[in-house]
């Protein structure tokens, strides 16, 4: 333990930033799926193509089979774009891949897996746009980022207002005059009276 201390230690400071970059771990990218994807115009859903891999035999692929004998068809009649392959393994555990527009691919164990964690999974494959294991790029930089911080209703209100019981009368009274718009007029209509005869 002590000498891996000594070790770390005497790293340089460079390589210690270097030791927790978060670019070797998950790699970034740009997006490149439409994030407005149905607003406007019609939805694409972004799986294309699901490969379902089960085995015949093995008892790890029970719930997978189990979903493909009762709810496969199903499946595909609700979602005619998907393309949906079976492929049988012999003797190797169940696995799910979701292939994508963009080109990524989702690959996810179903081992031991009952039928609804089976259909959970397949309908977030279905829910997604392919690319959930990167790091997102932004498209502009800056050297002095805002500190601000996240922008909720309460920003740049007075700071008792967050204490209120609602609904609070005064600030009914404030925002909304108990005056209707008939007392408004009668009374320009009496100050007008009172300027004539003056």
């Amino acid at each position: 333990m002590s000498q891996l201390f000594r070790r770390f230690i005497s790293l340089p400071i460079q390589s210690i930033r270097s030791f927790h970059s978060f670019d070797e771990v998950t790699p970034a990218k740009y997006i490149s799926t439409r994030l407005q994807n149905g607003i406007g115009s019609r939805y694409v859903c972004q799986l294309q193509r699901l490969t379902i891999q089960v085995c015949k035999e093995f008892r790890t692929s029970f719930g997978t089979r189990e979903w493909i004998a009762n709810e496969l068809t199903a499946f595909a009649r609700q979602h005619p774009y998907v393309v949906i392959y079976v492929q049988p393994r012999r003797h190797r555990p169940p696995n799910v891949i979701g292939e994508y527009l963009s080109g990524d691919r989702q690959w996810i164990p179903l081992s031991n897996c009952d039928r609804s964690h089976v259909n959970w999974w397949i309908h977030s494959l279905l829910t997604q746009q392919g690319d959930p294991q990167w790091r997102l790029l932004k498209q502009m930089h800056t050297d002095s980022p805002s500190i601000q911080g996240t922008w909720t209703p309460f920003t740049n209100k007075p700071i008792d207002r967050t204490l209120r019981i609602y609904p609070d009368k005064d600030l009914t009274d404030i925002e909304y005059p108990q005056m209707t718009a008939t007392q408004q007029i009668k009374e320009l209509f009496e100050q007008e009276k009172l300027n004539k005869t003056t």
